[in-house]
Formats: structure tokens, C-alpha cells, sequence
């Protein structure tokens, strides 16, 4: 993916690959995960965007997410399973149920509200039930 934000996070391991072949494995534990589905060359821009909010959530709450880029070519075959319906979209899973879709470039409120609510505020030494 031609896309800095997106390849910063892979090369630093904040971001993993996920296919639908090692999906299920990613998405086992208890950690709430995060799936990128960062959509096509149309929507670099927006995906770029999106990967700069998620960079700061995962450095809000180190070691608190999992989070993966969902391959190119899997995401739409993969969308309906987590209620995505365009990209870019996170999408917020935990126990293997889609909690919350954050579709689209939003607020940075909006990623905030979104994970506190799962993981309560940024440093907190509780996290919240997902």
C-alpha cells in the first residue's frame, strides 16, 4: 500500500497484515481488536487520514489493541462479516463480535468516544468490559 501512515505502522509493528486465512487467530484473546479496512487507490487520501487517527489511539492505549490491516483484496469479501460498509472504516471486535464501525475520516472525538468506551480514557489504570 503506497500510503506513509499505513506503512509506517506496519514496518513498526503497531500494524499487522490480517487475511481471512489467520483472521479468527487474530481476532482470539481478550484484547479488543481493531481492523483497518483501508479500501482502494480511490480512497488513499481518506485511509491516510484514518491511519493517523488510529497511530494515536494505539499510543493513547500502548499494548491495549490489537490492530490489523485487512488485506486489499480480502476486504470485500470480509466487510459484511463486520458490518463495514465503506472504506476506509475501522472496525472495533471483541470475543469475535463487531462492537462498533467508525466508517469514513471523522472528528478525532469521534475515534476518542469511540474507544473509551471500550477501554475507558487514555492512561487510565481501569479498562471498561468490551
Amino acid at each position: 500500500m503506497d500510503n506513509s501512515a499505513v506503512d509506517q505502522m506496519l514496518e513498526s509493528g503497531a500494524l499487522c497484515r490480517v487475511g481471512a486465512e489467520d483472521l479468527d487467530e487474530f481476532l482470539a484473546g481478550d484484547q479488543l481488536a481493531v481492523l483497518f479496512f483501508a479500501g482502494g487507490k480511490s480512497q488513499r487520501g481518506d485511509a491516510h487520514d484514518v491511519a493517523v487517527a488510529l497511530r494515536e489511539i494505539l499510543r493513547d492505549y500502548p499494548g491495549g489493541i490489537r490492530a490489523g490491516l485487512v488485506e486489499p483484496s480480502e476486504e470485500t469479501d470480509l466487510q459484511p462479516r463486520f458490518r463495514v460498509l465503506v472504506a476506509p472504516s475501522l472496525a472495533l471486535v471483541h470475543g469475535g463480535s463487531t462492537l462498533e464501525v467508525i466508517p469514513r475520516v471523522r472528528d478525532w472525538s469521534d475515534y476518542a468516544g469511540a474507544f473509551q468506551r471500550y477501554l475507558g480514557p487514555p492512561g487510565g489504570t481501569q479498562t471498561k468490559e468490551a
